[in-house]
């Protein structure tokens, strides 16, 4: 898949069944995983009250292969943005870049300081693709009784440009 078969748009109703799929698939390799479901109704639920919340779909041949969201809570410090992106396993070292850098528009666009991600411990590939695009674990915590961790990056973001 090369990046120019990709298209990103804003997600319809219609497409988080898709998304949460994807979430899934990039668990179920996860001994003990818990369900992305709390996952799709945070994402879901998220309200223009509750702060910044802006998603894309990418989408090859129409159908979706990727998911990424940036979001900054109200009650989240100034600068704080945590970033999502939900790809096959076996997609994430070039779709996985190609969303990242998406992000990295909306970061800039937004005046970020500061972006954060949350994984499972358990996915330490997902976690070595994340530290090699730059991120740096921050934090150690329980999520669903799962050992997680907390990886940050702060601006100007330049990891996260696309390869030139």
């Amino acid at each position: 898949m090369s990046e120019s078969e990709i298209a990103f748009r804003a997600p319809l109703d219609d497409d988080w069944p898709a998304i949460l799929d994807l979430a899934e698939l990039s668990f179920i390799e996860l001994a003990g995983a818990p369900s992305q479901a709390e996952w799709m109704r945070n994402r879901k639920s998220f309200t223009p009250l509750d702060g910044i919340q802006q998603h894309f779909v990418a989408t090859s041949d129409e159908h979706i292969v990727g998911y990424a969201c940036v979001e900054h809570r109200k009650e989240a410090a100034h600068g704080w943005y945590r970033l999502f992106v939900v790809v096959e396993p076996s997609a994430r070292a070039e779709l996985g870049t190609t969303l990242l850098a998406k992000l990295r528009e909306r970061l800039i666009e937004l005046g970020a300081r500061h972006a954060w991600v949350m994984d499972f411990e358990a996915d330490a590939r997902f976690i070595a693709y994340l530290e090699q695009m730059g991120f740096v674990r921050s934090k150690n915590l329980m999520v669903d009784g799962k050992p997680a961790v907390q990886l940050t990056m702060d601006a100007p973001f330049q990891s996260l440009a696309p390869p030139t």
